[in-house]
């Protein structure tokens, strides 16, 4: 038989049951937004996605998912905010400020692995206020990073033209700008690279940027 002590310091069965069905529970949700963010609505439209794939993909019920996540925008959302857009941010945060190889490079490699989605995202944008408005936070992340790498060349350029020249590298690094010549134009990762600094440094370069 255990004594008073040993009882009192034994923790609440209870409380065990109850942290390990919430851990549970985190894991469920965690399986469920990597199943949809980074394989399904990464390599599918929208429209092309159910809750039914989901749901299998995962090896769960429909119901749990919905029970997560309340409807297939709510989950699409979630991995964007909770999953995708973390990753970029940790991944962008690589590149070493003032220089362009590592800055293309990062963004390029961003972009391998998520810029189609990102174009499926923009497109699903004028369907969906939910996904337009992470849409509106991705452009705001988008330039922030750009006024952040480039900070020694938009501090060359002066006070006046700055604004002029970061709008400019924005959109030279856009996603839409390496759809255009990975995809629509057939370039190479290398030639994309390539193609990209020549336009960084004729902005630059105009900018009066040594």
């Amino acid at each position: 038989m255990s004594s008073p002590n040993e009882s009192e310091s034994r923790p609440p069965r209870r409380n065990y049951r109850l942290g390990a069905r919430a851990k549970a529970f985190q894991q469920t949700r965690m399986t469920i937004l990597r199943v949809a963010a980074e394989e399904l609505f990464n390599e599918r439209w929208y429209d092309e996605v159910s809750l039914t794939d989901v749901a299998r993909a995962a090896g769960v019920s429909q119901q749990t998912v919905i029970n997560h996540f309340g409807s297939k925008e709510g989950l699409y959302l979630a991995g964007i905010v909770e999953l995708i857009g973390p990753e970029i941010e940790r991944y962008r945060s690589r590149a070493r400020p003032g220089e362009l190889t590592s800055i293309i490079n990062t963004a390029v490699g961003d972009y391998e692995k998520t810029g189609l989605g990102a174009m499926r995202m923009r497109a699903q944008a004028e369907r969906s206020d939910g996904v337009a408005e992470a849409v509106r936070y991705g452009r705001q992340f988008h330039r922030a990073w750009i006024e952040k790498v480039f900070a020694p060349q938009l501090a060359s350029a002066g006070t006046d033209r700055a604004p002029v020249v970061a709008g400019l590298l924005v959109t030279i690094l856009d996603v839409a700008t390496w759809h255009q010549l990975r995809y629509l134009d057939g370039r190479s990762v290398t030639r994309t690279k390539s193609d990209l600094r020549h336009l960084i440094e004729g902005v630059l370069t105009r900018a009066g940027q040594p």
